[in-house]
């Protein structure tokens, strides 16, 4: 059985898998980051005031992808198009661990403008799955 944290672990080595040569985040980045990074974390759980959860069968994951802008404050697309293409491949050969049944199903990649000053930022949204 996996939680929320062992979901954004499971992403987090598949995305340092696509070798994007980025330094990848759980969470948040440092504060102050100049570089070219990506961060990955998860929308919030509805829980019950009574309710224990132990596992979580689907997560919503974001993985957010920080490319800085040109001097001339364009996109540098060619480094936003290799990142996410690699991150893309890499998530989707998520497989079955030991037994465990693991599947990430990519919901939608689009741009978040204006997230953080001096940068681009591509979100990939993924729906994670794993066993009850």
């Amino acid at each position: 059985m996996a939680d929320e944290f062992d979901i954004i672990d499971y992403v987090y080595d598949a995305v340092v898998a696509a070798n994007t040569g980025l330094t990848v985040y759980k969470d948040r980045s440092i504060t102050g980051e100049a570089n070219n990074h990506i961060v990955i974390n998860h929308l919030n759980l509805n829980e019950g005031d009574d309710e224990v959860t132990d596992f979580v069968s689907l997560l919503p994951v974001n993985v957010n992808v920080f490319i800085k802008l040109n001097q001339n404050g364009m996109i540098d697309r060619a480094a936003m198009k290799v990142a996410v293409r690699s991150i893309r491949t890499s998530i989707k050969n998520i497989s079955t661990i030991n037994g465990q049944y693991r599947h990430a199903h990519i919901e939608w990649t689009g741009r978040i403008e204006n997230l953080k000053d001096g940068f681009d930022c591509m979100n990939i949204r993924i729906v994670f799955e794993t066993d009850k």
